[in-house]
């Protein structure tokens, strides 16, 4: 299913972004810190950053995401101030070029690193890439919202964000209680909070979007 959602993501975020008048894009986004042109342009440079990564999987020459996590930062305060128009061209044309690298690659076991330095085959780049346009096209706030996620993509996205946070002894404890699943998640570790909600809005918190009582959250990207 990930290409799918893949191209599924790719449409609605660009689609949003349509909505989204030229003047709102230096007004703050819903994702705090950071402005809807902030926003934009880290999708387009997270979309050329994946597109080292299958040049990687591709060639074997090690081309990482980001030179630095100051670079990357660098990149999108930089790109923020671009003009609008090329804002909108800019992350259409990295998206579609990211796409079509991904339809040419063929050995998806290669080995690549993740922006936090974790290894992984290339098959996992498409997933990366869906995280993002999924959530980020929330974060434009055009009323999108993680209730209207595929069902098992919103699945999907809580035991990714749980596993991260549990590999990387990322606390704190939870059970995630879903009010329409018959299972939920956890975050094993001593006396979790239990934090209840439907499954979309589990998703929204556990990605940092809030909306639901529970324990502060760290950063899982």
């Amino acid at each position: 299913m990930t290409r799918a959602w893949l191209d599924e993501g790719s449409r609605l975020f660009l689609d949003q972004l349509d909505l989204v008048p030229d003047s709102a894009f230096a007004k703050p986004c819903l994702l705090p810190g950071w402005t809807t042109a902030h926003l934009v342009a880290h999708t387009a440079y997270n979309a050329k950053a994946l597109s080292r990564l299958v040049r990687w999987a591709r060639t074997g020459e090690e081309t990482p995401m980001y030179a630095s996590t100051d670079a990357r930062d660098a990149e999108i305060e930089q790109g923020a101030k671009l003009p609008v128009s090329e804002l909108r061209s800019l992350v259409r044309e990295t998206d579609s070029r990211l796409r079509a690298e991904l339809a040419a690659l063929t050995d998806w076991n290669a080995e690549v690193r993740t922006a936090q330095g974790r290894a992984v085959p290339a098959s996992e780049i498409p997933w990366m890439r869906t995280r993002e346009v999924w959530i980020h096209a929330v974060d434009l706030g055009t009323g999108v919202g993680f209730e209207d996620f595929p069902r098992e993509l919103v699945d999907a996205l809580i035991a990714d964000v749980v596993g991260l946070r549990q590999s990387r002894d990322q606390g704190p404890a939870l059970v995630l209680t879903a009010s329409d699943r018959s299972a939920g998640w956890e975050i094993a570790g001593a006396e979790p909070a239990v934090v209840r909600g439907t499954a979309a809005e589990l998703c929204r918190w556990i990605c940092g979007r809030g909306g639901l009582d529970g324990p502060e959250l760290g950063r899982w990207l």
